[in-house]
């Protein structure tokens, strides 16, 4: 339910990049629904939804670029995640299951 609020909230209120509402503003927002809701809580929910995260905020994509902006964003997010299993699994290669995967951590 409270999903539907929020994204409705973004879809109309915060279009494009330059319109994003920074996260401590959307969960002021969000409490007025959901009173308790905490902000582990409302990053869950706004990740199930179709809308991007930037530096300044979340938003509804308008623009392709936008969309690739946020590719890119994620990115610099997720390779260094990817870097830091790939440290753990080269330290423990005898845990991964699959041979084709071993070669990949090397």
């Amino acid at each position: 339910m409270i999903e539907s609020y929020i994204f409705s909230h973004i879809k109309r209120h915060h279009r494009g990049r330059e319109q994003s509402i920074k996260r401590d503003d959307l969960l002021k927002y969000a409490r007025l629904f959901e009173p308790k809701l905490t902000d582990r809580e409302l990053r869950s929910v706004y990740s199930l939804l179709p809308v991007c995260t930037c530096e300044e905020g979340i938003f509804y994509p308008i623009r392709s670029g936008e969309l690739e902006e946020y590719r890119r964003y994620l990115e610099k997010k997720a390779i260094p995640l990817f870097e830091r299993f790939r440290m753990v699994a080269q330290a423990h290669p005898h845990l991964v299951k699959n041979e084709s995967e071993q070669l990949k951590l090397f």
